[in-house]
């Protein structure tokens, strides 16, 4: 191992260290400092026990030789110091699974909280999603194993001092030659470390392509699909070679270091041998005692498991400091969306005004939108539409704040939405997603007021629930708003129409003064859709309603309909009126009637 890498190795080690350590003093201090000092104490005492023996054997012999009792003395100390490691080593290992059991737990909420803490465009940047996956499935083990390492590496150091202390004075030159015939399995496990991060590395997206399969093939929904097309043999073969080919290049990593791995053993052994020789020819020309004779063979005998303990701790910190770095790299993650100090005296539909707004996504070089303007008046009925890439969505993303324009300012009550504390202005939306959340671990009831958890009213789950059209079949459920939603918890089994719908529900649980429709009705029948609707434009309380949807049965009705091109507004007005237009927004309405005429 060349000196710089060593250094680095240790620089490496510290630094893990000293950062896994600052982590769980903060949330078990007084643990993990008892679990440290009991780590101290069994390093030691140990070898107190094992002199005390030595003394046993010496007085023992003495002892029949004069005919004496002088064994019965170091015979006592010996029991009693036996009692008190007996003791000590079963305190360890009790506040050192607590502590295992505490970081496990800790960790768990530790990350849940960070990662639930992330503003959404975290989760649509590559290197961050690449992150995550990565760390997912470790970060709580290989803390864990940090953790266990770090008592491993001061037990074994601490060994390694005392061990000093005894033999040095008589047996420096056997202590070298057991610390250099180490070098080479230094060197040799340093290497593989090295090799296996590097192949790990290179194969992240492979695995993460084969966890992803992985998924897919044991989950209900895509299994329904999967079997019909009769491609799960596809999937499967596609898997299992990302995995023999992961686990054949891991393999071959190891397999060319057998033979250096043997050498390296061939080498202990000798050395273990020299000592041994050394030690009885001491004791044939008088100059050790059987006891010490046994005291010293004993303390260089660990002095190699010592060492090799010390060495793979070393090992094992350093090849999980490959893997800390990314869970310290997600828990050091800052938010770029940076929350105002404005709270608002009271939550009524506001003035929204897009004032020159500029925007393209992170590490992208085409803009969304340039200088684009748009005014959204208090209690306004919106409906944005347009194609695919028009910019619909991420409007409703920068008014959502999940990104801030590049230039240009988004106004609310002509202040800009930069200045309202982010929990308050959060308090003036509701947003109902494409892709919405379907809490199947959760009852009805809990689906629904999930949305406003701070109020708990049936009377308004079940309002809620008939403004979605969803109370005509949710009040057949047996357990009614107690029923859990899968029956993998013994409930029902909702169709995605049906789920839709309770999501909706949600939205108008929630009331909001901006409700925020994005496709909502995307899986629901024209019949349910219009009775919906019919609730949303009726019976919206004079709320600001913003919809983006592709369906014009849906935005038909809006006061307002804005038709978006390439980031800028092409039309806008009643259906009506841009229907007489005959721009883009008739020529796609047209198209659509006409493919519900030919059906």
């Amino acid at each position: 191992m060349a000196l710089k890498d060593t250094k680095n190795s240790f620089q490496n080690i510290f630094r893990t260290s000293k950062w896994v350590l600052s982590l769980i003093y903060q949330v078990r201090p007084k643990l993990l400092i008892t679990t440290l000092i009991f780590e101290i104490f069994i390093s030691v005492l140990p070898f107190v026990r094992n002199r005390l023996f030595s003394n046993v054997i010496d007085q023992s012999i003495a002892s029949i030789k004069f005919n004496n009792n002088t064994w019965l003395l170091p015979f006592s100390l010996f029991i009693g110091v036996s009692l008190i490691v007996a003791g000590v080593f079963y305190l360890q290992n009790y506040f050192a699974q607590m502590l295992n059991d505490y970081i496990f737990n800790d960790l768990r909420i530790t990350y849940i909280n960070k990662i639930s803490s992330l503003d959404f465009q975290h989760f649509e940047n590559r290197d961050t999603a690449n992150l995550i996956s990565k760390t997912n499935d470790e970060y709580r083990w290989r803390t864990q194993q940090v953790i266990r390492d770090i008592n491993n590496l001061l037990s074994n150091a601490i060994s390694l001092i005392t061990v000093g202390i005894i033999i040095i004075p008589n047996y420096w030159y056997l202590g070298v030659l057991l610390i250099v015939c180490q070098i080479p399995n230094v060197r040799l496990q340093y290497q593989l470390v090295k090799k296996d991060w590097e192949f790990y590395n290179s194969q992240s997206e492979s695995i993460r392509q084969g966890w992803d399969i992985e998924w897919q093939l044991t989950n209900k929904n895509y299994l329904a699909e999967v079997n019909l097309n009769r491609s799960k043999n596809f999937l499967f073969n596609k898997a299992s070679t990302i995995w023999h080919s992961f686990t054949e290049g891991t393999l071959n990593i190891r397999r060319r270091a057998v033979s250096r791995q043997l050498l390296n053993v061939f080498l202990s052994s000798i050395a273990i041998a020299i000592c041994l020789f050394v030690l009885i020819n001491n004791v044939r020309q008088g100059l050790l005692t059987i006891g010490l004779f046994t005291f010293y063979f004993s303390s260089i005998q660990q002095v190699n498991d010592i060492f090799t303990g010390f060495v793979n701790s070393f090992i094992s910190i350093s090849q999980q400091d490959l893997y800390i770095a990314n869970f310290k790299k997600i828990m050091e993650l800052t938010n770029p969306i940076s929350s105002g100090n404005f709270i608002p005296e009271k939550f009524s539909p506001p003035l929204i005004e897009f004032k020159n707004i500029s925007f393209k996504y992170p590490d992208t070089d085409n803009y969304i939108f340039k200088n684009f303007n748009l005014t959204i008046k208090p209690g306004e009925e919106v409906a944005i539409v347009g194609a695919n890439g028009a910019g619909k969505t991420t409007l409703i993303k920068l008014l959502l704040r999940y990104y801030d324009p590049e230039s240009g300012e988004i106004l609310v009550n002509n202040l800009n939405i930069k200045d309202y504390r982010l929990s308050d202005w959060y308090k003036y939306l509701s947003f109902l997603s494409q892709e919405f959340n379907t809490y199947y671990n959760l009852s009805l009831r809990e689906n629904i007021l999930i949305s406003r958890p701070q109020i708990t009213s049936d009377k308004r789950v079940i309002s809620a629930l008939k403004k979605a059209d969803a109370y005509s079949y949710t009040k057949k459920y047996k357990q009614g708003l107690d029923t859990m939603m899968s029956q993998k918890y013994g409930g029902e089994e909702p169709s995605w129409g049906q789920w839709q719908k309770i999501v909706i529900a949600r939205v108008f649980y929630r009331r909001a003064p901006i409700m925020i429709l994005d496709e909502p009705t995307s899986s629901i029948d024209a019949v349910s859709e219009a009775k919906i609707f019919n609730n949303i434009y009726r019976k919206n309380n004079h709320k600001t309603l913003i919809i983006v949807s592709h369906r014009f049965s849906t935005v038909r009705n809006a006061e307002r309909i804005i038709v978006l091109d390439k980031g800028q507004i092409m039309e806008q007005g009643t259906h009506q009126e841009l229907l007489k237009l005959n721009g883009l927004y008739a020529k796609s309405f047209n198209l659509q009637a006409k493919g519900y005429q030919e059906v």
